[in-house]
């Protein structure tokens, strides 16, 4: 069941999606949301009026929106897999409305004390232009129950009118022994989009804060400032991206309670050419309040030698840090980097490679970059979608294969990274001309001939991040598996969080309609090695009612195909056989999703629970947005905020 009530807080909006300028695939949003023009010429049947919602469409009115959704018959339970999202009609019309690259945290004191993130649109239609409205701030979610009951709202901004991508954490060492006593934090961009163009100006890094568990929000400090239109064409720009917090909550540590902040800071040069993406890194000591001045720690590696800008050797274009903490207060920072050239099997492919930096010293200082894995995700190794996005065969969905990071709470030597990758399909198979046609012809879109067979992939530190592992396949399904996360139980077994698609509802077709959310559990490893021993794989299915079994990412509601390109050019690769719309009588392609919400969000309690939280497809929901090739408001799958827990 679902309640609302609006109380007095804060919060902030966004205005726009970006778009990326770098060649790392490092946008919180994939295109810009203000304006969104069907491209065929056809009557949308509706005047000039703007619908999405009765509410006042204002920042001041949805920093103060608060809704709570409660485990119960329409969402599921935590045992199950329930949406935490409210969904409610009125006042803002949010039935329908993204929330996407969801992100959770567990309190270290209180194991059923829980805060999650995400991407919370808001949109406004105006169906005689085509003109697309949204409002993003960065939304949270708080339940002092173990997810049976949950309050949804929106994080404040100090400065823009764009937020987003969610980092959530608990400070330990000033909580109290209770949820409503606990220090909860979230990371946030923040930028200004502009009024009737694609560019994107300011892109901070913020940091609020919470001293009651996440029911209330203070106004957030502003911790890595960007400069100009970093999205855009501005000259010299700075804009921060893919910021990621977490805190030192061991009690045994050194550094105990200290919050480490990273981030890519993207700079421009001429025109708003790319130039470097280094990793910047920031701490606190005083929940969030107050923050070190941000520096590069990216370093340098001889193994660096392509530069865009930079000097040799520098390891500078990067994205997608995250930090992670050892019991005994080592910090390692893992990244994506594209400079290193000789990893490139397609010249000019700009394919990345993982690496990684430690401090000893609470940040202090930082080692040298040491390469964890390379990585086949490069121009050449995948095909692309309808909107220029690297993507996996037989969807239309943004890809990228960073992973994440963790350390074994029973060995702080031993350190895992979890990643997918498109090692085991087809890839580097056409002359290094196919970049040149990047996205390619429609329906195709694949100008390099790629197919992908992405798998779940570890790499394994036994000496404190010194030296690194050969991949080792955790998940090798048929078809593709993508966006795993993943954290270690006390008894150091490793549990994984992602989504598989393997061919469930279209075996013979090959579009792969549909996929499924997956929990993966490893075996304690040793430093003798080997092959990883799963015991246990489980489908996180959606168990409220009027929900499919599977996630239906074909036929989204938003962020559908069919916005970009006439019924000639729809991506014909997805879509379910046979898929209809009246009056369209092959429609397939059109309402693929080209964006299903990127990351998945694991964390494990100090209670061993296992709190997942992703964006499901599996509700179907009706906008008010006007489908110009029906006539009719366009429906799909919603792309809601689902929570497991085990």
């Amino acid at each position: 069941m679902t309640s609302r009530t609006l109380v007095a807080g804060v919060a902030v909006v966004a205005t726009v999606a970006l778009v990326n300028v770098a060649p790392a695939e490092a946008r919180d949003r994939p295109f810009s949301t203000f304006r969104m023009v069907v491209r065929p010429v056809l009557d949308p049947g509706v005047g000039g009026s703007t619908t999405g919602g009765s509410g006042q469409y204002s920042k001041v009115a949805i920093e103060a929106y608060r809704c709570a959704a409660s485990a119960g018959a329409a969402y599921g339970t935590p045992s199950g897999a329930m949406d935490i999202s409210c969904n409610d009609t009125e006042p803002y019309r949010q039935d329908f409305n993204p929330d996407n690259e969801l992100a959770i945290a567990v309190n270290p004191k209180v194991p059923t004390h829980l805060l999650a993130g995400s991407n919370d649109y808001f949109y406004r239609f105006n169906n005689s232009t085509g003109v697309r409205q949204a409002l993003v701030p960065t939304g949270f979610f708080t339940s002092m129950d173990a997810g049976t009951t949950w309050v949804d709202g929106q994080v404040p901004m100090r400065s823009g009118n764009g937020a987003g991508d969610p980092s959530p954490a608990f400070d330990g060492k000033l909580s109290g022994s209770t949820a409503r006593t606990g220090w909860a934090m979230m990371a946030q961009l923040e930028n200004t989009g502009g009024l009737g163009g694609p560019y994107v100006s300011q892109g901070d890094v913020s940091v609020s804060w919470s001293s009651d568990g996440g029911m209330t929000w203070n106004e957030p400090v502003t911790v890595m400032k960007g400069k100009g239109t970093g999205i855009g064409p501005a000259n010299s720009a700075l804009f921060f991206d893919k910021e990621w917090l977490t805190v030192d909550n061991h009690p045994s540590s050194p550094h105990y309670g200290r919050a480490y902040l990273v981030a890519a800071r993207y700079l421009n040069g001429l025109h708003g050419s790319y130039d470097e993406s280094p990793v910047y890194f920031a701490s606190s000591d005083d929940g969030g309040r107050t923050w070190s001045t941000p520096k590069e720690i990216s370093g340098s590696n001889p193994l660096c030698s392509a530069q865009s800008a930079g000097a040799a050797g520098e390891c500078d274009e990067d994205s997608f840090p995250i930090p992670e903490v050892a019991s005994n207060g080592d910090l390692v920072v893992h990244f994506a980097n594209g400079n290193i050239d000789a990893a490139w099997e397609t010249a000019g492919e700009y394919e990345q490679t993982l690496l990684a930096v430690k401090s000893t010293n609470g940040g202090a200082t930082f080692g040298a970059p040491v390469v964890i894995a390379p990585l086949e995700d490069g121009a050449a190794d995948t095909p692309w979608s309808i909107i220029g996005r690297q993507t996996v065969t037989g969807h239309q969905i943004r890809w990228q294969s960073p992973g994440t990071i963790t350390a074994d709470p029973t060995n702080p030597q031993h350190w895992a990274v979890v990643y997918n990758d498109n090692a085991a399909g087809v890839h580097d198979n056409a002359p290094a001309s196919c970049l040149n046609d990047i996205p390619g012809a429609a329906p195709d879109y694949n100008p390099c001939h790629a197919v992908t067979n992405t798998n779940i992939y570890l790499a394994e530190s036994w000496n404190g991040g010194a030296s690194w592992t050969p991949r080792i396949t955790l998940d090798g399904s048929a078809g593709d598996q993508w966006f795993p996360w993943a954290d270690f139980r006390s008894d150091g077994s490793l549990v994984v969080a992602y989504d598989s698609n393997e061919d469930i509802a279209d075996p013979a077709g090959g579009r792969d309609d549909t996929f499924n959310h997956v929990l993966l559990t490893v075996a304690p490893r040793t430093s003798v090695g080997g092959p990883a021993v799963v015991t246990g794989r489980e489908v996180l299915e959606p168990n409220g009612a009027g929900r499919q079994r599977t996630e239906q990412v074909d036929i989204s509601v938003t962020h559908w195909a069919g916005q970009y390109a006439p019924e000639s050019a729809w991506p014909r690769i997805c879509g379910p056989d046979g898929y209809t719309d009246p009056p369209v009588t092959d429609a397939t392609g059109k309402d693929c999703n080209v964006f299903d919400g990127d990351y998945t969000g694991l964390a494990v309690g100090s209670d061993d629970h296992v709190n997942v939280v992703w964006t499901g497809l599996n509700r179907w929901a009706v906008s008010p947005q006007t489908d110009a090739y029906t006539g009719l408001p366009h429906d799909g799958y919603a792309q809601d905020a689902m929570f497991a827990r085990r």
